[in-house]
């Protein structure tokens, strides 16, 4: 394949990607202000302290187990004070875990 078809094919595919990778990027992060994460959770410079960093979680966790932490906190530590994120909509909470574990 020439370079320049290459590029083409590039700037082809990553504009029927990039749009929607963007929006559930941003509407996740729009998630973690709006549930109020980052009043125990730092990320990206910004946050609390109480709960560990969000930099870095996918490395820690993979999405089963972020899904598990969002869903019953308590499950894997008794001592959680994290709230379940069950009443959000499916649609929210996957939005929410693919970032996170995103987040190597």
């Amino acid at each position: 394949m020439k370079p320049l078809s290459l590029l083409f094919s590039f700037i082809l595919f990553a504009s029927f990607t990039s749009p929607v990778f963007a929006a559930d990027d941003a509407k996740a992060r729009g998630l973690l202000n709006s549930l109020g994460c980052k009043g125990c959770h730092s990320f990206e410079g910004s946050g609390g302290t109480l709960g560990p960093a969000l930099d870095g979680v996918g490395k820690r966790l993979n999405k089963e187990q972020i899904n598990t932490k969002m869903l019953d906190p308590k499950s894997t530590n008794p001592a959680s004070m994290m709230p379940t994120y069950g009443h959000l909509a499916t649609e929210d909470l996957d939005a929410l875990i693919d970032f996170l574990a995103e987040q190597k």
